[in-house]
């Protein structure tokens, strides 16, 4: 057998290997592992990695079904008895004239959220009987917050005082709760793949339609301004314009700077716009928009976007609740 040189070049000859070849040849092996591993994870729709990945929970599906809108009506249901159970009986935050009135309603809402919590169990899911998570954070905390509770300084602003006047403020947010729950029950119609379903969300959301009415005229006294907004309804045209509440437009006095100095001069705060119980010739599905609080160094009072639930605020099926 012929003896084999290191030198040889022949395609049988083993070769010994340099460190550069040892560097090369092992680059080339993680390399052709990472093209190896891609086209696999490729196949299975993944993103391919060389070495051990953790596993990743999936989210479940957010599925919207006739469950999903019956426990997301009766947490909104739920809410709102939450916030009225906070002011009623606070004469601090609601006029006594109007504790009557308010038990009313959260009795109301008491009874429509057992109609959506009997509904739901009845289409065969679990029934939901804590307030709406989203909403109550970013709407239901915040005002009840701003209108009873000091915001402190920060290094860019300065303090914010409890509100200016709370029974103007707690009136206003529960006519915007109450024209909420009408507009929620009208945009879930067109959701519910049940007929039965539709009837009993319209009437749910004639009621609280008819409670924002009533919040209203409560609200703005006048007449005929109280009743009907003559300036946006389509074909009325009175011989003579008529009276309305004026929005509350005041202005708000800045303290003296510490160490003394002149007060800075009044600013102008946040107009809140007056309220009529017939706003539109049809129920409106747009943001209902509250502001409640008094205004901070600029003037500013919390300005607020009530929107009927959609898919950030739904309680899906798989959602727990923490109540």
């Amino acid at each position: 057998m012929k003896p084999v040189s290191r030198h040889d070049t022949s395609n049988d000859a083993p070769r010994s290997a340099s460190r550069r070849d040892v560097l090369r040849i092992g680059g080339l092996s993680v390399a052709s592992a990472a093209v190896i591993s891609a086209c696999v994870e490729h196949v299975r729709g993944e993103v391919g990695r060389v070495g051990a990945v953790p596993t990743t929970a999936k989210l479940p599906d957010a599925i919207v079904t006739n469950v999903t809108l019956l426990r997301t009506a009766s947490s909104l249901e739920h809410s709102i008895v939450n916030v009225y159970d906070q002011i009623i009986g606070k004469s601090n935050l609601l006029d006594p004239k109007h504790n009557d009135m308010f038990t009313r309603f959260r009795d109301d809402h008491v009874s429509d959220a057992k109609v959506f919590e009997d509904l739901t169990t009845a289409a065969g899911g679990t029934a939901w009987t804590c307030g709406n998570p989203k909403l109550d954070d970013v709407i239901m905390n915040p005002v009840l917050n701003r209108v009873t509770k000091a915001t402190p300084a920060t290094t860019i602003s300065k303090a914010i005082q409890p509100s200016d006047d709370p029974h103007r403020d707690m009136l206003n947010f529960a006519h915007g709760l109450e024209s909420l729950g009408a507009a929620t029950q009208q945009a879930f119609v067109s959701m519910f793949t049940d007929p039965a379903l539709r009837a009993k969300a319209m009437t749910v959301g004639a009621r609280e339609a008819r409670h924002a009415a009533l919040l209203a005229l409560t609200i703005n006294p006048d007449r005929p301004g109280g009743l009907v907004n003559f300036t946006d309804a389509v074909n009325a045209e009175p011989a003579s314009p008529p009276t309305t509440v004026a929005p509350t437009t005041t202005t708000q006095n800045i303290a003296a700077p510490a160490g003394g100095g002149k007060p800075a001069p009044a600013v102008q705060l946040t107009e809140i716009p007056s309220l009529t119980a017939i706003p539109s010739q049809f129920g409106g599905l747009a943001a209902i928009q509250i502001v409640v609080g008094a205004g901070d160094e600029n003037g500013t009072r919390l300005k607020l976007n009530l929107e009927t639930p959609s898919l950030n605020s739904f309680v899906y099926e798989y959602v727990k609740p923490s109540c």
